[in-house]
């Protein structure tokens, strides 16, 4: 059978949850380096080959979380739109099966979505609670994540502790620093405002032209560009360039979709010559190409706090909005990257295939548990695993040098295995008909 014509998409999830992953278990400690720019100083420190574009690409865990924004944004959208878009559709008509209304995919989309990202955050952060309090955690917690709790002391101390997190971690409209024991999933209420904020575009936009929408959508993602806010440019930038994407035929231009590629077709009547159409076709390609490799460049954009050689000229372009705040700047830039990459591979047939390859989608499933439960399979085997291994190849016990590389890659293996056994479960239980 076919795959759909965005299950690219799903491969490219799955390789940026692997690349955050990876680089969480090794962040702070051995490769440290290697979230830096090459240009970073002191220069003995650095130097490193794989500090280099686009092998850098592989220590970017923060580039990767703008990356997931923007999936998302194009994602959530591309059914909306062809719903919107559907000759049939209305926003009064009634639903049946096989033509709903786009006012009711709306509202269920955005319920499935509450459920879809908070029941599991919820099970994950219970779960990881629990463990912490039965003291299965061979991690060391600083007092100001964990505020004074302690294993098998104060339980109703730590259930108020639990309580706090699950309510600033649904508080979509003012952010709250509270990390609680799973540091990534800070992202989950930034994910689902800006799902949100894709849902009520869409709507709000529903009755423009078609290049109108496309005007606007960009206009408002280029808005929130001047004033660094980032996750929207994110979620606005996969909308449109799910705007852009060809879905269907309609009326005169025709859209043929094939398998991860697609082709325009003349209009009758088109007297473009043959020479002319060559040119426009180069042209088109060469704009991708420049997109692809421009957007590359930019993910792989260092954790070094200033803009490093090979980035300097973009400190020309940002806006005076930023004040020079670096955690506005990186990620700003890191989401124009995300969104030139994705609009690239919207349109190279070659890369969509890649991305449909069988590891990809694999990883691409389990993408969502492995974001999840990856902290806390660290949090309670890492050390423990790293250890016994070390152990065994040296007869001695483990000493903290760059060494360790070797032991610790059996968690990355570990963590991808868990992960796949709770997709597993979540795809048997009943509460999965709520995802979208």
């Amino acid at each position: 059978m076919n795959k759909p014509r965005t299950a690219w998409l799903d491969g490219l999830r799955g390789l940026a949850a692997v690349i955050v992953a990876f680089n969480h278990f090794f962040m702070g400690g051995v490769f440290d380096f290697a979230f830096h720019s090459y240009w970073a100083d002191p220069a003995e420190a650095n130097r490193h080959f794989i500090q280099l574009p686009p092998i850098r690409l592989l220590f970017s865990a923060h580039a990767m979380v703008a990356l997931f924004f923007v999936i998302s944004g194009y994602a959530l959208s591309i059914n909306l739109l062809r719903l919107r878009d559907a000759p049939s559709s209305s926003l009064t008509a009634s639903s049946s099966v096989t033509n709903p209304t786009l006012l009711r995919g709306l509202s269920s989309a955005t319920t499935r979505r509450i459920f879809r990202i908070y029941l599991p955050v919820f099970l994950v952060a219970i779960l990881s609670q629990l463990l912490f309090f039965c003291g299965l955690y061979h991690w060391s917690f600083g007092d100001d994540v964990v505020w004074g709790r302690r294993p098998w002391i104060a339980p109703v101390f730590h259930f108020t502790y639990l309580l706090r997190y699950l309510l600033d971690i649904v508080n979509i409209i003012q952010f709250h620093h509270n990390p609680g024991l799973n540091g990534q999933l800070w992202t989950m209420p930034i994910e689902f405002r800006g799902s949100l904020m894709v849902y009520v575009v869409i709507l709000g936009m529903a009755f423009w032209r078609q290049e109108m929408r496309v005007a606007g959508v960009v206009l408002l993602a280029l808005y929130f560009l001047w004033y660094g806010i980032w996750d929207g440019v994110g979620f606005l930038g996969g909308l449109a360039v799910a705007e852009l994407a060809p879905r269907w035929s309609s009326q005169g231009d025709a859209v043929i979709l094939g398998e991860g590629g697609w082709v325009e077709s003349r209009k009758e009547g088109d007297s473009t010559s043959p020479a002319t159409g060559g040119w426009k076709r180069g042209a088109r390609t060469l704009m991708t190409g420049i997109c692809f490799f421009l957007g590359l460049h930019l993910l792989c954009l260092g954790d070094d706090g200033v803009l490093t050689p090979g980035y300097q000229w973009l400190g020309s372009l940002q806006s005076p909005r930023w004040d020079d705040d670096w955690a506005i700047v990186s990620k700003s830039w890191k989401t124009v990257g995300s969104v030139l990459v994705v609009y690239a591979i919207d349109r190279v047939e070659v890369l969509q295939r890649a991305l449909e390859r069988p590891m990809p989608q694999f990883l691409g499933r389990i993408s969502f548990s492995l974001y999840l439960v990856h902290q806390s399979v660290y949090h309670v085997a890492r050390d423990p695993v790293r250890n016994g291994l070390w152990w065994i190849m040296t007869g001695r016990q483990y000493p903290a040098t760059d060494e360790k590389a070797l032991a610790e890659g059996v968690g990355v293996f570990a963590t991808v295995i868990i992960s796949n056994i709770y997709e597993a479960s979540l795809s048997s239980h009943p509460s999965r008909v709520i995802e979208t």
